[in-house]
């Protein structure tokens, strides 16, 4: 994956953390605090799109003059197993991609 061969390019380990979501608009993410804040965009695998809300941990690397904010703290109150894949929105609308090829929607098993 491109995220992790990325990360691994940068010289120093400072250019690469996490800070809360201070606010975000489509494609472009502002991370940090009332003091101090950096825009940066957020980049996805193709087919996904997200707006992280504010107040979410955020992981961040500076790639020159681009901060590129490549994930977001996962939900603490999503159960999964190893291998499993969850979607959910803020809203409290999910979908569980479970290990025994069901498919749970809104807590409905298919």
């Amino acid at each position: 994956m491109w995220i992790p061969e990325k990360i691994a390019e940068v010289s120093d380990a400072d250019d690469v953390f996490t800070a809360e979501v201070a606010g975000a608009d489509g494609t472009q993410v502002c991370l940090g605090d009332d003091v101090r804040a950096i825009e940066g965009e957020a980049y996805f695998p193709y087919g996904i799109a997200s707006v992280p809300p504010k107040g979410v941990r955020a992981a961040a690397v500076q790639a020159g003059r681009t901060l590129v904010v490549f994930g977001c703290e996962g939900a603490a109150d999503v159960s999964l197993e190893a291998g499993e894949v969850a979607l959910y929105s803020s809203g409290g609308a999910s979908i569980i991609l479970k290990n025994d090829g069901s498919v749970v929607i809104n807590g409905r098993t298919f």
